[in-house]
């Protein structure tokens, strides 16, 4: 996670940016950079306690891959042949 101090000083170097615009483009980008950096700050709180909801328990085991060009080809009682353009 990123320290609450990090993040402020990135808001302060944001908002001198802002101050120093010369047009209304930049001053946006740097506020809108600034608001990025808030929800960083605030949403990393309520990220963190939902880890600690979640059970380390549900680990989803790997599932083994299953080539469909490895083995023998499907065989069925209606079938007529082992090619596309048997019917």
């Amino acid at each position: 996670m990123i320290s609450y101090d990090r993040i402020i000083l990135e808001m302060e170097r944001q908002l001198s940016v802002a101050k120093r615009a010369n047009d209304e483009r930049t001053m946006r980008e740097a506020l809108s950079a600034m608001r990025s950096l808030c929800e960083v700050a605030l949403g990393g709180n309520s990220v963190k306690q939902e880890e600690k909801v979640v059970p380390k328990m549900l680990v989803v085991p790997d599932v083994q891959s299953i080539s469909s060009l490895e083995g023998k080809p499907l065989e069925e009682e209606d079938a007529n042949g082992g090619s596309l353009f048997d019917f």
